[in-house]
């Protein structure tokens, strides 16, 4: 009977560990941007490094709207911020799809876009919270 109820206890315990329930703690407005911006430095690095490649201005700019999302997040700009995160995703989704014109950065950017997409998330959750 005790070994039987530890059995389920654990089982309990792995589902919710694996189904990430325990981690999925909603991020703030200043995490928020902070994602942005070190998302957005990283893309700006990552295509200042590669001038040369094909889709260079693409990633960039991407890095740039989303640097300039971390700006508007602070200043409780949330739609604008949205729209920009939107605009970035698209882009990288964009060149991560095309590998025939873009094979240098195609597979460096779908960590990004999935990144991206979470953000887009935690935003319109916090924008839900605040509202209500």
């Amino acid at each position: 009977m005790k070994q039987n109820k530890l059995k389920k206890s654990s089982v309990f315990l792995t589902t919710l560990l694996l189904s990430g329930a325990v981690f999925s703690a909603s991020l703030d407005k200043e995490e928020l941007a902070s994602e942005c911006q070190f998302l957005g430095a990283s893309l700006s690095q990552l295509a200042k490094a590669n001038l040369k490649e094909y889709c260079t201005i693409d990633v960039g700019y991407s890095g740039s709207m989303m640097e300039q999302s971390a700006s508007l997040i602070r200043g409780e700009r949330m739609e604008l911020a949205r729209d920009n995160l939107d605009f970035a995703n698209r882009t990288l989704a964009r060149v991560a799809s095309n590998y025939n014109d873009c094979p240098y950065f195609s597979s460096m950017t779908r960590p990004f876009t999935q990144k991206i997409n979470h953000l887009i998330h935690e935003l319109d959750s916090l924008n839900q919270r605040s509202s209500n």
